[in-house]
């Protein structure tokens, strides 16, 4: 089964961090095509987590480690170096439709002693009292009243998976108030997988209530014996210093249908990309969240 016709909706609500992530370290993840935004040593990266309660293949969760961001002029994006969702479809639809690095991943909320046995991520205030953002309704759960939410790379096939988990993810509480409702237009770089060769672009348009949280804690467990050197292990891009956390709530994004890339420098750019930078406002996220602060 694969998605209707584009535009595609997906409704829910995320959490975007952005991360110090080590230059060379992103490289590992990120086509030679594209020049790395970097300073001293470092690009931006992190992480998005998202809950879909609405979208082409029902209700998913998914999370995009982000391995730096890339330039190609006149558009800057983060660029993603593995894509988690707990649903077939979306891993199917973002393999072979999209060239995303998608796999099958596995959520759930753990104790805080379980999360401890791979790696402190202590309950905090900003937890306490106001519910877990992770459940419906901001419920909170009696077997994992820390919130830490676990993540398994759950995609078995052709030696994709990991036995460890991904990482743990310290959640913030659920209970704030709505931020300001704003409108982000966000172009998004993919491609040159096994399955999908060629690089491509496509547009996510967001409409979204914005709140700033605190950075969220991370733990990477030590990777299992002889999966050390896996290019499944994201502990380099996912152990980065956190910068900022932005939650987006009540989030309606529009993604369109991906299209060829032209890399900039090559004899069709000067017809394609401009085309495309007047045809849409094109910014990165910093670019985006800065020009409201």
């Amino acid at each position: 089964m694969v998605y209707k016709e584009a535009p595609w909706i997906f409704k829910g609500k995320a959490l975007y961090q952005l991360q110090l992530v080590k230059s060379d370290e992103a490289r590992k993840y990120i086509p030679d095509n594209f020049k790395l935004v970097e300073l001293f040593g470092y690009t931006l990266g992190g992480f998005y987590l998202a809950r879909y309660e609405d979208s082409p293949a029902g209700s998913f969760d998914e999370m995009v480690a982000m391995a730096g961001l890339v330039w190609n002029p006149p558009t800057s994006c983060a660029w993603a170096a593995r894509v988690f969702v707990n649903n077939r479809e979306a891993r199917d639809h973002g393999v072979h439709h999209v060239g995303l690095p998608s796999r099958l991943g596995a959520f759930s909320l753990v104790p805080a002693a379980a999360a401890a046995a791979a790696g402190p991520v202590p309950a905090t205030e900003r937890r306490g009292g106001g519910g877990n953002w992770w459940l419906p309704g901001g419920k909170q759960s009696a077997a994992a009243p820390a919130g830490v939410l676990e993540l398994r790379n759950a995609d078995t096939g052709r030696g994709r998976g990991l036995s460890t988990p991904v990482c743990l993810v310290e959640l913030p509480a659920a209970q704030r108030a709505l931020g300001p409702r704003i409108t982000l237009s966000l172009p998004s770089f993919s491609g040159g997988t096994p399955e999908v060769p060629g690089l491509l672009r496509y547009a996510c348009d967001l409409t979204t209530n914005v709140g700033l949280v605190a950075p969220l804690r991370v733990s990477v467990p030590q990777p299992a014996r002889g999966e050390e050197d896996s290019p499944e292990q994201l502990g380099a891009v996912l152990g980065g210093r956190p910068l900022l956390c932005i939650e987006f709530a009540q989030m309606e994004m529009r993604v369109e249908e991906p299209e060829a890339l032209v890399l900039a420098g090559t004899s069709e750019a000067g017809a394609t990309s401009s085309g495309w930078a007047t045809a849409r406002t094109t910014a990165s996220m910093t670019a985006a969240w800065g020009s409201r602060s």
